[in-house]
């Protein structure tokens, strides 16, 4: 669908008017205040005739802008099912939602899936897939599109063609983390000190602020999975915070190895 609305508004520039387009689409009031507990609230009818989109303010300006995506998301996928009183309220875990399990997450992937289609366009998005993952596509991804570091970095994993995965750390304890189908499983969860033998922990050690190069690791720093190669970037942010970049190296599959052959 966010594809439909991008060949229909034309090519852009800059961020995308994510607040108008909702407009044009039906939605008769945008508004942002500072919310406790709640990043978003979609209110509207049964026959998605009409709807009313409140964000939070709180955490900036990009997090508003996904926000608004994320519940005209809502309004425009009919399927999904409303709340009490014909309301949508997602909270910031539902922001984050990967998952595709019940019904709810299964909405809140959607609606994020959306979001993301909806502020990045294919044609401003390709320049970066064309380029080895780095924190720095990322970083410049979120200046063009006025878009949060979180929802470029998720983007670029989504897109990308290699198989990568994104970890958000504070304090050397893992927040949440992402990653492509390809890419294998994560050892260590939400909530888990990440190991002593990852970049992260070492560029955490040393107290200082910035990204780091696209380095070797021992795949044991953070999956358990039988790979060749494992590279890891990490930013380290401000009060303990870092993101970390990962790229992996796959083992060739038994077609491959009979091309090679």
């Amino acid at each position: 669908m966010a594809k439909v609305l991008h060949r229909q508004i034309g090519p852009l520039t800059g961020a995308v008017p994510v607040d108008k387009i909702a407009c044009a689409l039906g939605v008769s009031e945008v508004r942002q205040e500072a919310l406790d507990g709640c990043e978003g609230i979609l209110l509207t009818d049964r026959t998605r005739s009409v709807g009313k989109i409140l964000v939070n303010s709180g955490r900036g300006a990009q997090a508003a802008r996904f926000g608004i995506a994320h519940e005209l998301g809502h309004f425009l996928l009919e399927r999904h099912v409303l709340g009490l009183a014909g309301t949508f309220t997602c909270s910031l875990t539902d922001m984050r939602e990967t998952r595709i399990a019940r019904l709810h997450e299964r909405q809140e992937v959607e609606a994020n899936t959306f979001a993301i289609g909806l502020l990045v366009p294919d044609d401003q998005l390709a320049p970066y897939l064309k380029e080895q993952p780095d924190i720095r596509s990322a970083m410049e991804l979120r200046a063009k599109l006025d878009i949060s570091l979180e929802a470029a970095t998720r983007c670029l994993v989504d897109r990308h063609e290699e198989p990568i995965a994104a970890v958000w750390t504070v304090d050397g304890k893992i927040r949440y983390a992402v990653r492509c189908d390809k890419f294998p499983w994560l050892t260590r969860k939400k909530g888990d000190l990440i190991s002593s033998l990852t970049r992260t922990a070492s560029a955490l050690a040393k107290g200082s602020s910035g990204i780091t190069s696209m380095s070797e690791v021992p795949a044991a720093a953070w999956t358990s999975a039988d790979i060749p190669e494992l590279f890891e970037q990490v930013r380290v942010g401000h009060n303990g915070h870092a993101l970390t970049l990962l790229w992996a190296t796959l083992p060739d599959t038994d077609e491959e190895a009979g091309d090679a052959d």
